[in-house]
């Protein structure tokens, strides 16, 4: 699901089944504010040697903030599928916006 409000900000209704992972990525013009709405989330980031380490453990209702190039990837290492809303801001708000590892 997707809820565009102008140019600038963008919602959007994750599903992430059992043990799975989005890619690793970052954008360079927007942000991202992630909110469980239900399961649990690990969300990775990197390290300055490109190692993988943990940001942020969260459950449901808990959040995560994520920068404007700040490498990220969200994973559900749980046995039930995670619900997450994630809200983009910034400058430009496209799907093109995206590098992935």
């Amino acid at each position: 699901m997707l809820h565009e409000v102008g140019t600038h900000t963008k919602v959007k209704e994750l599903t992430v089944m059992p043990k799975t992972c989005l890619s690793m990525q970052r954008h360079d013009q927007r942000a991202e504010f992630w909110f469980v709405a239900e399961g649990e989330a690990t969300v990775y980031t990197l390290d300055s040697s490109t190692d993988r380490d943990i940001k942020d453990q969260l459950t449901k209702h808990q959040h995560s903030w994520i920068d404007v190039n700040e490498w990220h990837q969200l994973c559900n290492e749980t046995d039930r599928p995670l619900r997450l809303i994630e809200i983009q801001y910034g400058d430009n708000c496209v799907e093109e916006d995206i590098t992935r590892l």
